[in-house]
């Protein structure tokens, strides 16, 4: 049973990797090394590479585009089963205690959503094999998903948070921002957003839970 603290905010928009999903980028980039890409502590270090997730970040490369377009960086013959394996090996799992706190925050009475800069790889993979639970699926879990391919636009642009705010009809001065990046939490702070800097996996967790 999941046991809430009394909260003062009536919204919380929660980031998804590193804060709902345990993420392992070197297994991605070890991915990539086998499939022909040199190798690299972080895809940022290889600018096209770079290049070709930042434009299916804010929905300008279609899978096609990427799939072909690594490819074409790489030299490989690697099909878009083998790319899309290793694209998506770092995400690791939602543990089931996170899920059911995002339940019992509906529940409760609060509005949940999700703000992601995300691919669309990476988020069918969390919507079809990690956020399911029992019977729950993604829908269950929030109010409404906002998902940077879909918007096109990302954090930590001031636009994106506007937009996000304007369409959950929130307001900023209940609603409480939860993300792993400091970056993101400014620009949030920024819009008048409350926020929360998620800087070790569960740290959000103590925050809205009761130690049972």
């Amino acid at each position: 049973m999941v046991t809430l603290r009394q909260l003062t905010y009536k919204n919380i928009i929660f980031d998804l990797g590193n804060v709902l999903v345990k993420l392992d980028e070197q297994a991605t980039m070890r991915g990539f090394e086998k499939l022909g890409m040199d190798r690299y502590e972080h895809v940022r270090e290889n600018p096209k590479a770079l290049c070709l997730f930042q434009g299916m970040g804010i929905g300008l490369v279609s899978d096609r585009e990427f799939f072909d377009g690594f490819r074409k960086l790489t030299g490989s013959q690697a099909s878009d089963e083998q790319i899309t394996e290793a694209t998506n090996a770092m995400l690791r799992y939602i543990p089931n205690e996170k899920k059911r706190i995002l339940l019992a925050l509906r529940s409760a009475g609060y509005k949940t959503f999700l703000l992601s800069n995300t691919i669309n790889l990476h988020w069918r993979y969390c919507r079809d094999k990690l956020f399911p639970m029992d019977s729950f699926t993604v829908n269950d879990y929030f109010d409404y998903t906002f998902l940077s391919q879909e918007m096109h636009m990302k954090k930590p642009d001031d636009e994106i948070f506007q937009a996000v705010i304007a369409q959950a009809a929130i307001r900023p001065e209940e609603t409480l921002f939860i993300d792993d990046l400091e970056v993101n939490c400014a620009a949030a702070e920024r819009n008048g957003l409350h926020t929360f800097q998620n800087e070790q996996f569960d740290d959000w967790v103590d925050v809205l839970c009761m130690s049972l």
